[in-house]
């Protein structure tokens, strides 16, 4: 009778009460977010490890990435540089943490910012446990492609690959589960975009292959259609940029010869296949990593079993991301690669295509690939040393290992602790400050010499930077901005660079101070570090007045004026004016083509104050020409006066006698396309945030409503366990 009772019992369904305790996590619900954030620390850690040198006082200066102590805003925000056009919304964010940072503390966390973002991308995209993960993130940390971009200074192109990264994961995530529009990958591909115009082609391509790869789906074409659609949002103000004419870079086909990847002496394929090839390997800021022969042999293997292995257990994830690393090393080639023509032909006839003039930079999808298949190959190492019980396997993870392991302190040793020691923070001389102090602040202009956009200075231990007298002045500071590079001398389409270029290279003979006044210059420095006697000239001006004598600086006063309310006008071209210079005939006038007017030489200046970065005011005085030291272009405006280019490629104004404002009138609606374009950013970005609140807690409304009934404390923590099904990513 009683074993009839507990064999009824046995039989009964199970009607007992929920217990209220803690419940089991199920698996696998919590841990890829927990082991993303794991990621994430480790990248930052690693981040930090790189930048502690670089933190101390000081500034850090590389090849494009400069800092000092009064930079400003660049005024390609108002469509002034033509150089600085692009990725607006992240120099505005920049901006703003330097003015809340500091420049200094600016320069190295901006790098920071690229190892944990990056770690936690690739570690989403990787997918696995630890031993897939972390290694992966690690590697997208330390890799030679890391190394070579952060010698270079290209901090905003690196922010935007850990971005794409990211981009990836959720993208794999969102065909995954099958939606027709993802707002995560979106908001990343924005995010990545508006840090550097290259992610909009690296960020496409890795869009399109996650979509074809590997049998694409109705709803899979159409949600990264509107991933593409929506990103384009953030670069409204281009739209502004081109209907107005606005002036930008020069490139032509030259430029892919003299940014072409460089090959080293292993060749074209080894570079590229090691993650190397920066443009500049031959001049001295290139980096110091090299891989050799043993641990690029290593890498490679790693990677290719790594690849191949994902794409056997889980071709979803590994065929896409094969196809995304081959097409990285066959576009990073170039134009000397077996993509060589297409990739010609791309720049010829794809709308702005010229942005990916550099072609190494594309290994940046290379990059990756690599690192998820580093991970991958890991992971199967841990496992054949933890399970295998077959001798030779175990055998040769033992072997392995160790030299997966030295490939990571290879590339550390280069990275690591301000890549490896070699680069310190820069201290100004003395000199600098003090020739601030003098000059002070002002509308006029300094003029910086030696005339280079990139040099060495003694105080960044002759590596060559870009000039950093913007980056240190307080006020405006005209530079060279040629790249001088072989037969691509220069990408610049400004008027008053060809102008300075000739006017320096003849050294003015005695009237160098007249010939860049109509600038608006009012001071000359010259930093005295290695060409002091092709400057010797300078001494020899009559129009200009030694102010600071140094060792390390010298500045002059532009006794000269030439900008304002000049009256009048002398027709003739740059070398005319030359002459006039050297025979003392040249007075304030402006030098038109074609057109002259007035009593020459004149003496009259003046009337004229700068009311922002956008508009000037002309003061009531003398009717006759007037010059404004801008970049010509016809967008300068005042009302209906007739402008004219002056032959120092300045603007030229023919007025009345009475007051009246002179403006760049695209400004306008710059700044609505620069909201339009900050407002698309803002609202992918929330969009995404809100896609991931929504999956990643599931039901929480309907949970929490519940939670007065019984059973309501297992219920919420049923919703807590629950909240780890997706990534971050």
């Amino acid at each position: 009778m009683m074993g009839q009772m507990a064999k009824e019992r046995r039989n009964e369904p199970n009607h007992r009460r929920p217990r209220t305790g803690r419940r089991r996590r199920p698996a696998g619900t919590v841990r890829p977010a927990r082991l993303t954030a794991e990621s994430v620390l480790l990248g930052l850690l690693t981040g930090i490890l790189v930048v502690a040198p670089w933190t101390s006082p000081g500034y850090l200066l590389l090849l494009d990435w400069v800092a000092g102590p009064h930079q400003a805003l660049s005024p390609g925000l108002y469509g002034l540089d033509p150089a600085a056009l692009d990725a607006l919304p992240y120099r505005l964010f920049t901006h703003a943490i330097r003015q809340l940072a500091g420049a200094g503390a600016t320069s190295w966390l901006m790098i920071l910012a690229f190892f944990p973002i990056a770690a936690g991308g690739v570690s989403a995209l990787a997918g696995g446990g630890r031993w897939r993960r972390h290694p992966a993130a690690l590697f997208v940390c330390l890799n030679p492609f890391v190394v070579e971009r952060i010698q270079a200074g290209h901090v905003p192109f690196l922010l935007s690959v850990a971005l794409l990264c990211a981009m990836a994961a959720s993208a794999r995530h969102a065909r995954t589960r099958g939606h027709w529009f993802a707002a995560r990958p979106a908001g990343w591909y924005a995010l990545a975009v508006s840090s550097a115009a290259h992610a909009a082609w690296l960020g496409a391509t890795i869009l399109v292959l996650i979509m074809l790869l590997p049998r694409p789906r109705l709803r899979d074409l159409v949600r990264t259609a509107i991933v593409i659609v929506a990103t384009g949002g953030v670069y409204t103000y281009a739209a502004v940029v081109v209907s107005s004419a606005i002036l930008t870079i020069d490139v032509s086909r030259e430029d892919l010869e003299v940014y072409a990847t460089y090959p080293g002496s292993a060749g074209l394929l080894t570079s590229v296949a090691t993650l190397r090839g920066f443009w500049r390997g031959a001049s001295d800021s290139s980096p110091a990593v090299a891989l050799g022969l043993v641990p690029g042999l290593i890498l490679v293997v790693a990677v290719l079993g790594g690849l191949g292995r994902l794409c056997r257990r889980e071709p979803a994830a590994g065929v896409p991301l094969t196809a995304v690393t081959v097409s990285g090393l066959l576009l990073g080639m170039g134009v000397h690669g077996p993509l060589g023509s297409a990739y010609r032909a791309a720049f010829d006839h794809l709308p702005l295509f010229e942005a990916m003039r550099e072609q190494q930079k594309w290994v940046a999808l290379a990059m990756i690939g690599y690192a998820v298949g580093v991970g991958v190959s890991a992971e199967a190492l841990a496992g054949a040393l933890r399970d295998s019980h077959h001798p030779v396997l175990r055998a040769g993870a033992r072997l392995s290992a160790p030299a997966l392991i030295g490939m990571y302190v290879t590339v550390g040793a280069s990275l690591l602790w301000g890549l490896g020691g070699s680069v310190q923070v820069s201290h100004y001389p003395r000199a600098w400050y003090a020739a601030d102090q003098i000059m002070g602040t002002g509308d006029e202009s300094v003029l910086f010499l030696p005339w280079h956009q990139y040099q060495p200075f003694a105080f960044t231990a002759t590596r060559s930077v870009a000039t950093p007298a913007r980056a240190f002045f307080r006020r405006p500071v005209l530079s060279s901005d040629a790249a001088e590079l072989g037969p691509v001398r220069s990408n610049s389409v400004s008027q008053r660079m060809a102008y300075l270029d000739r006017v320096i290279a003849t050294g003015a003979a005695g009237s160098f101070g007249q010939l860049i006044a109509p600038l608006g210059v009012r001071y000359v420095a010259l930093s005295k570090e290695r060409e002091t006697d092709a400057y010797a000239w300078l001494s020899r001006q009559r129009d200009l007045r030694p102010v600071l004598t140094t060792g390390e600086l010298d500045v002059y006063q532009v006794v000269a004026e030439g900008t304002g309310r000049v009256v009048s006008a002398r027709a003739g071209d740059l070398t005319a004016a030359l002459g006039w210079a050297a025979d003392g005939r040249l007075g304030s006038e402006a030098v038109l083509s074609g057109v002259g007017d007035g009593v020459v030489p004149s003496a009259g200046s003046g009337g004229l104050r700068r009311m922002s970065s956008t508009r000037w005011r002309v003061e009531a005085g003398a009717p006759g020409w007037v010059v404004v030291p801008e970049e010509w272009s016809a967008n300068w405006m005042a009302g209906d006066q007739v402008t004219r280019p002056t032959v120092a490629g300045t603007v030229a104004v023919r007025a009345g006698s009475r007051s009246f404002t002179v403006q760049y009138t695209p400004w306008r609606w710059l700044r609505v396309g620069l909201l339009v374009s900050v407002l698309s950013l803002a609202v992918l970005t929330i969009s995404g945030l809100v896609e991931h609140r929504r999956e990643f807690y599931p039901g929480l409304r309907r949970r929490l409503a519940g939670s007065g009934r019984s059973g309501a404390g297992a219920g919420s923590r049923r919703c807590r366990a629950g909240s780890g099904r997706s990534s971050w990513w």
